[in-house]
């Protein structure tokens, strides 16, 4: 017959086993919100047919911890200049950055040595104002799509993996 004394040692296995669980939890929240970035960098680059590394550079994660159990991913999603679209050309019709093109623009050189696409504001000739891409309505309703219907599966892929392989250890 055997005999066993666990009261003081549930409360040790217990702590044991809740720190374990707020590390899968962690873990599992930091790789889904990379996962949110990369599909959304992914989406928003085809939507918009940019380079994906300009919008992988306006995605930023905070990643949580055993102590804060939260993830905050921050999208700068305001317009990108043309001239940080592509290779830019001079037509007939306007100026042409990467794929995109803006009528009535052109293309110059400021006295600071800054090249850019530009547009006039009226029929004189100073006031330009620099072309620039929006992303906003499209950006955002992809980002908030994917948070709203695919987050939930994902992250629950992520913690089951990561708790089957906490549990191994």
């Amino acid at each position: 017959m055997f005999n066993i004394k666990t009261r003081n040692n549930i409360s040790q296995i217990t702590s044991n086993i809740d720190r374990k669980v707020r590390l899968a939890t962690t873990r599992a929240l930091n790789k889904t919100a990379l996962w949110v970035k990369a599909q959304a960098a992914k989406e928003i680059s085809k939507e918009k047919q940019i380079k994906l590394n300009l919008i992988r550079k306006r995605l930023r994660i905070f990643k949580a911890k055993t102590s804060r159990l939260d993830v905050l991913i921050r999208a700068n999603l305001y317009n990108i200049r043309a001239s940080s679209l592509g290779k830019m050309k001079q037509t007939r019709t306007g100026a042409k950055a990467g794929k995109h093109e803006f009528i009535g623009g052109f293309i110059a050189v400021m006295p600071r040595g800054y090249k850019g696409a530009f547009k006039r504001e009226g029929k004189t000739a100073l006031p330009i104002q620099e072309v620039k891409l929006p992303l906003e309505p499209e950006a955002s309703k992809i980002i908030k799509d994917l948070v709203s219907y695919e987050v939930e599966k994902v992250f629950g892929k992520f913690f089951e993996r990561e708790l089957s392989y906490i549990a191994k250890i």
